[in-house]
């Protein structure tokens, strides 16, 4: 089962597989390569960390 929590900044990821659902919200979303590359899990990374990683990347 995947982890509830971001690896980034461990807040509730609001992971819908660790709900027991077969989908997530990440599933829909394009996560930079080296947004990725800055973890070393495979636990999904929350929205706000995305958010912000894309905000600072512009």
């Amino acid at each position: 089962m995947s982890e509830k929590r971001c690896p980034r900044c461990g807040e509730e990821n609001h992971c819908g597989v660790a709900k027991g659902e077969k989908e997530c919200w990440c599933m829909t979303r394009n996560f930079p390569e080296q947004l990725l590359n800055t973890t070393k899990t495979n636990t999904c990374i929350c929205q706000a960390c995305l958010d912000t990683y894309n905000k600072e990347s512009i």
